[in-house]
């Protein structure tokens, strides 16, 4: 192959990965459909949901729900289900006002949502996040619990539900940026991993009151949360947030023991 021929080629490539990296912005605009989100007739591009049989799905985009003409809640009466996964190029932005029903059932993946308003009766925030970051510019009214996994990320002003749980796995991060002492509710929020944490990144909020107001919110893998025991509340060192971690337990702190004594060994080997 000459270098005439290469040229070309790797142009096009480029080309192809610039076309990928991008996401075009897709408008909510509330046909007549009951707010069912799978639908092409509520979006102003009418290619956007790809139907597979009885699982349809969203082609990624940046989709904006600015307004809702015909004050559908999105997703219609039984939520939004199944999974909407962005393909880290596509996001989620919903405008203060618009009300959004979540399946419990629905897992959004990879990729970036944003509400500026998740309260109201007529709102429903709950289902699996994995591998998405979230930012509420208002609050979170849980009607359900939330899972976070695979690295998400959650910062809300306060999270507040009744009688659910909430799950933080895969080294997720629930950032709470202004909360109050009524902030959990009945909610429970689950660790399932040490490498989760809480983040309380209003530092008004000092280790004492988060120990006094929300220790019996917590669990650690569905177990009482134990100061010392099974979780840590403790001021970072960092940025001075008040911050909750899981701990491991005992027999995973012993075989993380192991682990390094047995790599100490081999690279002393190593070096002999």
């Amino acid at each position: 192959m000459n270098l005439n021929i290469k040229i070309p080629l790797i142009f096009s490539a480029c080309l192809a990965c610039t076309s990928v990296a991008s996401a075009d912005t897709i408008t909510w605009t509330d046909g007549n459909d009951t707010g069912w989100f799978f639908q092409n007739g509520n979006w102003d591009v009418n290619d956007i949901v790809v139907k597979v049989g009885l699982n349809p799905s969203l082609v990624p985009h940046d989709l904006v729900i600015s307004s809702n003409p015909n004050n559908n809640i999105v997703g219609g009466n039984n939520g939004i289900q199944g999974t909407l996964d962005f393909q880290n190029v596509g996001s989620l932005n919903v405008s203060n006002g618009i009300h959004v029903k979540f399946a419990s059932t629905l897992t959004i993946k990879n990729g970036d949502v944003t509400f500026s308003n998740t309260t109201g009766t007529n709102s429903q925030l709950q289902g699996t996040f994995d591998n998405v970051d979230v930012i509420s510019d208002w609050g979170t009214n849980l009607i359900g619990g939330l899972n976070l996994i695979n690295g998400s990320t959650f910062s809300t002003t306060w999270f507040a539900g009744g009688n659910q749980v909430s799950t933080l796995d895969g080294g997720s991060t629930l950032t709470i940026r202004e909360d109050g002492t009524g902030t959990f509710n009945n909610n429970t929020v689950n660790f399932l991993d040490f490498d989760s944490t809480i983040v309380y990144s209003n530092t008004n909020r000092t280790v004492a009151e988060v120990t006094s107001q929300h220790l019996s919110r917590f669990t650690v893998d569905g177990e009482a949360a134990v100061v010392g025991d099974n979780v840590l509340i403790y001021t970072d060192s960092t940025t001075g947030f008040t911050t909750v971690q899981a701990i491991p337990e005992p027999q995973t702190l012993a075989l993380l023991g192991g682990l390094l004594a047995l790599t100490s060994v081999m690279l002393r080997r190593r070096t002999r």
